[in-house]
């Protein structure tokens, strides 16, 4: 019997892949769907988003069909509100709730007993974004406990009856689950039944005459349990007590013990029972959530989370020992491309290899991480010397230029820009240090990418100019910075003006004009899209209401659309379709006028707000568009799992693809889906997709964004788009 901490056990190395899951996804995922133990995932809302098959089978329903249900829909609703009250708690507060033993009621059935623990779900990010449980039936156990109080009061009353009383009692020892024994006074067994017999591996003779210590191989271990059973002797109290142990076989085992005293007709204490149940299921669950809770789910490394919480933890080591703390920015050059031409599966085989080669450059004491997207972070903490530092940023940039072997037999060449920020500093602030890393890396962008600079403060702070057009950014929307481009949209067959596309644009007072691409990643890590994209939705609809008002239609002209483009983390915001909702009613827009384009890697990662999101959408009638579509055989495969109406194909450096681009055109037809082209900038691109029968297209060939002036000139002359 181990004690209550977690025994030393060798760290597993970062988990391997299958089917290009993680083996935590693959354990989690046979845990659920093979566990009989009820284990549960909610939202905020407290409806059920994954359960395990035990909890299905338990209700009656499978667990498709769980999802969605709350409480209310299969307890009682005395018991359906006191979950509910739990719950939202947790998610209030962040603190779980442990082995809470509660009555299951339900409107018909019987009840049933059960020990429950609940935690808060938390995102990447550390958001809380609902609960998750497990809850294992105690009913045998409590039904045990109260049927030994009966018949030990049956005992006192009525004498006569003993002999069967015992055989009932023994009747429902023997039978029991749990393993159920009674110790004397001075920790010695009297009894234990046959479930103990077997999870000790000894037999009731072995044992009884005998302690814990005497029998265990692990004093520390026999010394904590012994305490618990001392405390109930001493105060006549019940408790709680939960240990590991190896069980016959070999095999770690996690238990969970109820204690309680064992008195005589007087009321003194003359022994202790105690009730053990095996909850290493349970356990493994939790574990298995606790790791995927601070692990990024492709790589297996840490994440923002638990990188930041060691790096805390670092600098308060170089508080009591002096010494270096170094924080390696990591961040891929051109990693885009690499998703672009061979799709997201081989972008994250890359994404996984560069986490092992990242893992074996570094020292086994470092804590590697991945931030999200193609941005990684080494900390080490002991590193003597500048040049001890250069030598390990040098590694590292030499490890990424290696060929990264992936796909069938496709081999991909790639770079890497290395910040790295040093400091022996106690005071110092974490997130001031992965700024610094931030920055010198961007240094290296600026400098033509594959190498590594180290953050100076005397020269990085003062000359850095992604800090300054940080600071830009933070202002640009409040002093009228931002503007809107409208592209037009056309019909292929006819040259049709159907609409336009809202593009961003920032009016740099000393840079001048900006792409989204210059600045949408910084408004990505500062928290920033929300407003600016609240911003984009609310212009692009008011336009679309004036000019639909002041056009002059041609007899056959169908309404005008607008098209914006959404990021993953406003379809993840709450209530963004409320406030896609709001800027329609706001501006008397249609619905299906509206045109919303999301990037295929945010429709593909099967993130369930996103999803949700998307549902809320297509109720309200909008069009939901996936943006920049790959000419890939990986996007034609995901493409009938895309929950959108429109396809809008990226741009192609040939026609070599020719006949992929048909393809999807084709299944998105097949599928119901209209197609559109983006990115004609020649007479050869637009005679290919006319031929391959796209519907729509943009590019500056059939016309360039243009200024709202240059718009409404347009629309105010009545005449068709001028086209090709």
């Amino acid at each position: 019997m181990n004690s209550d901490a977690t025994p030393g056990m060798p760290t597993p190395s970062a988990p391997s892949t299958h089917g290009g899951q993680t083996m935590d996804q693959v354990w989690i995922r046979n845990l659920l769907d093979a566990s009989d133990e009820a284990i549960y995932f909610k939202d905020l809302q407290s409806r059920f988003i994954r359960v395990s098959l035990g909890m299905a089978n338990l209700h009656g329903l499978t667990q498709e069909r769980m999802c969605g249900l709350t409480d209310f829909d299969l307890f009682a609703e005395a018991h359906a509100a006191d979950a509910l009250a739990d719950e939202q708690e947790i998610i209030r507060t962040g603190v779980p709730i442990l082995n809470k033993e509660e009555c299951e009621s339900f409107a018909d059935r019987p009840t049933r007993w059960v020990a429950t623990s609940k935690f808060p779900l938390r995102d990447l990010d550390g958001a809380i974004i609902g609960t998750f449980g497990v809850s294992h039936d105690i009913t045998r156990r409590v039904l045990a406990e109260q049927e030994m109080v009966r018949l030990a009061e049956a005992s006192a009353l009525a004498s006569a009856g003993l002999a069967r009383v015992e055989a009932q009692l023994r009747s429902v020892l023997n039978g029991s689950a749990d393993a159920i024994a009674q110790y004397a006074p001075d920790l010695r067994y009297r009894y234990i039944n046959p479930a103990g017999e077997r999870l000790r591996g000894m037999t009731l003779a072995e044992l009884v005459g005998r302690t814990d210590r005497e029998i265990g191989p692990d004093p520390e271990a026999a010394e904590s349990w012994e305490a618990a059973l001392r405390q109930v002797l001493a105060t006549g109290q019940p408790r709680e007590h939960e240990f590991s142990m190896i069980v016959p076989g070999g095999k770690e085992g996690w238990f969970h013990t109820t204690l309680s005293p064992e008195t005589d007709l007087g009321g003194a204490v003359v022994g202790v029972l105690t009730s053990t149940r095996d909850v290493t299921v349970s356990k493994m669950a939790e574990r298995a959530l606790a790791h995927q809770a601070m692990h990024d789910p492709v790589t297996g490394l840490a994440n923002r989370y638990l990188l930041m919480d060691r790096l805390g933890q670092a600098l308060l080591r170089i508080e009591r020992t002096p010494g270096r703390v170094v924080l390696i920015f990591v961040d891929l050059d051109h990693f885009k491309a690499v998703n672009d031409s061979y799709g997201h599966e081989v972008g994250d085989e890359v994404l996984v290899e560069l986490a092992r080669r990242l893992s074996a450059v570094g020292r086994r004491e470092d804590t590697v991480a991945r931030l999200g997207g193609d941005e990684f972070v080494v900390l080490c903490e002991n590193v003597r010397t500048e040049g001890n530092v250069r030598e390990i940023a040098g590694r590292i940039v030499r490890a990424l230029a290696e060929p990264f072997n992936v796909g069938a037999g496709l081999q991909v060449r790639l770079s890497a820009s290395v910040g790295v920020a040093v400091t022996g500093d106690p005071t110092a602030r974490a997130p001031d240090l992965l700024r610094n890393a931030d920055t010198a890396m961007y240094r290296v962008k600026q400098q033509g990418r594959n190498g590594f600079h180290i953050f100076d403060p005397a020269v990085d702070v003062a000359t850095d100019d992604q800090l300054r057009l940080e600071a830009d950014l933070q202002h640009a929307l409040g002093r009228g910075e931002l503007a809107l481009v409208y592209q037009p949209l056309l019909s292929l067959a006819d040259r049709r003006l159907l609409g336009f596309e809202a593009l961003l644009r920032w009016q740099h007072p000393t840079r001048g004009t900006l792409l989204p691409g210059d600045f949408l990643p910084i408004a990505e890590r500062m928290g920033l899209m929300g407003l600016i994209g609240a911003w984009v939705l609310d212009t692009a609809c008011s336009r679309l209401a004036t000019w639909s008002a002041t056009r002059v239609p041609a007899a056959d002209a169908e309404p005008l659309s607008m098209a914006v483009n959404v990021s993953g983390s406003q379809l993840r915001a709450v209530g963004f379709a409320d406030q896609v909702r709001g800027a329609l009613a706001a501006h008397g827009i249609a619905p299906s006028s509206l045109r919303l384009e999301i990037s295929e890697r945010d429709l593909i990662h099967g993130d369930p707000r996103v999803e949700s999101a998307l549902a809320e959408l297509g109720e309200l009638g909008v069009q939901l568009a996936v943006d920049d579509f790959g000419a890939s055989v990986t996007s034609l495969a995901r493409l009938p799992r895309v929950l959108v109406s429109v396809v809008k194909l990226g741009r192609f450096a040939d026609l070599r693809q020719r006949d992929v681009v048909a393809a999807v055109i084709a299944t998105a037809h097949g599928l119901g889906m209209s197609v559109v082209a983006g990115g004609i900038e020649d007479a050869e691109q637009l005679a290919e997709f006319s031929a391959l029968a796209c519907d729509d297209g943009q590019g500056f060939l059939l016309g360039r964004p243009l200024e709202e002036s240059a718009v409404e000139h347009l629309l105010r002359g009545g005449r068709a788009f001028p086209g090709v």
